[in-house]
């Protein structure tokens, strides 16, 4: 529920296990931001005790949230192998359209063919103890191409700062994959 408010709320600090933080947009309430997080409403309420009354929320206040990675973040991926000039990517880490998180990867790339018998590339992150979710990635006209692709994680799943954002080429026909070209690990910063 949303009123008229002057002074944004934010928390002096946020305890172990709520270190990130979410701003308060409009039309948010407690249960859709712990749908959100998957955090139970009562453990959302009780690591904000700057927000009394959970039932009233106002655009612009910040609530500590679980997750160890500040949302949006952005990270530069460096190249794994030599790489032709131009070479470049980036990973942008936020919220998937329906709850949950989303990596959505931009890279500019020389053809898949430059690195052996592949003509797609793949887009990963890899999360330690849980797995690897990609995607492929698709061009644009333009030579060389842009790649990109976006990566919606189960939600049973969280990104953690050793998780790790890969491009690599493969073989759409063969399966086999070729050598990591760009990668990074994702310590991230606000975009």
């Amino acid at each position: 529920m949303f009123g008229m408010q002057q002074n944004r709320r934010i928390p002096v600090s946020c305890p172990p296990g709520f270190l990130g933080r979410y701003t308060v947009q409009p039309g948010d309430t407690f249960y859709n931001i712990g749908q959100m997080f998957r955090v139970r409403l009562e453990a959302l309420a009780v690591n904000n005790p700057h927000i009394p009354n959970p039932n009233l929320i106002f655009p612009g206040d910040v609530l500590c949230v679980p997750g160890l990675i500040s949302y949006p973040c952005c990270v530069i991926l460096n190249s794994a192998v030599r790489v032709l000039f131009g070479t470049g990517g980036t990973a942008f880490i936020n919220f998937a359209p329906q709850g949950g998180q989303a990596v959505s990867i931009t890279a500019t790339l020389p053809r898949p063919g430059t690195f052996g018998n592949f003509d797609i590339y793949t887009g990963e992150i890899l999360i330690p103890d849980i797995g690897g979710f990609g995607n492929q990635l698709f061009p644009t006209p333009q030579d060389p191409p842009n790649w990109s692709t976006r990566i919606d994680i189960p939600t049973a799943a969280q990104i953690t700062p050793s998780s790790k954002v890969i491009i690599r080429p493969a073989n759409s026909i063969t399966g086999a994959s070729g050598p990591v070209i760009l990668e990074r690990i994702v310590y991230c910063k606000f975009c």
